[in-house]
């Protein structure tokens, strides 16, 4: 009996080695070298996305001491805008709305005293061909002008073939990152690992509740597996 426990014991060491090495190492927002980093957050509706940019500017801007501001595109929902308005105002860092590509532009210069700019962006049904459009174009509005890190958004508690709609549709048009909401939600955490593998993106942060700043964290490979 003995036996059989330390052979299971290795098993599940070997297995949850094997599983960590799969998911690689966290990649979170890197700092960037000259001039304000732009932060973009994509994804579908109803992920708890701008809440998720409200954590992140409140741990960049308490704890880490960096100058953030805040901007979204999102014309399509006041209430999102109001809320990041509002997290803004809390934090006490700037915060604007803005209607087009060429806004960001001026906005990046506006701010370019600043260490990080987040840029929330309108939640869509992946199947919104001109919201998904308008999403690229603000993406890519600061090519060749900043650094930028993009983080796809999106919700542990999504059907795993609906993920697989939701990131056929966005890796054709940028590259991103990972982040995923909801852990508090569901059992089962197979589809981080599954969506990991299949995009080849890597996993940044996991959220698990709405408190602000709190429950949110970097992609620990081990913890998620164990």
């Amino acid at each position: 009996t003995q036996g059989n426990q330390r052979h299971l014991a290795g098993t599940g060491n070997r297995i949850i080695l094997g599983t960590t090495g799969k998911f690689g190492d966290a990649e979170g927002i890197t700092p960037s070298k000259r001039g304000p980093k732009m932060v973009f957050f994509i994804g579908p509706t109803g992920v708890g996305k701008t809440t998720t940019i409200a954590k992140l500017a409140s741990r960049y801007v308490l704890i880490e001491k960096k100058k953030v501001a805040m901007i979204t595109s999102d014309t399509y929902r006041i209430a999102a805008a109001e809320q990041l308005k509002t997290y803004a105002g809390i934090l006490e860092v700037p915060f604007k709305v803005v209607y087009s590509p060429e806004e960001i532009e001026q906005t990046l210069k506006e701010f370019t005293n600043y260490d990080y700019i987040f840029v929330d962006t309108s939640g869509h049904s992946y199947q919104n061909e001109e919201q998904k459009q308008g999403m690229v174009d603000v993406v890519h509005s600061v090519d060749g002008k900043a650094e930028k890190d993009v983080f796809l958004v999106l919700s542990a508690t999504t059907k795993y073939r609906d993920l697989l709609k939701i990131v056929d549709a966005y890796s054709p048009l940028v590259e991103y990152k990972l982040i995923f909401t909801k852990l508090d939600e569901t059992a089962g955490l197979g589809n981080l690992l599954n969506i990991r593998l299949y995009t080849g993106a890597a996993l940044s942060y996991v959220t698990y509740g709405q408190n602000v700043p709190d429950d949110m964290e970097e992609f620990n490979p081990q913890k998620t597996v164990k």
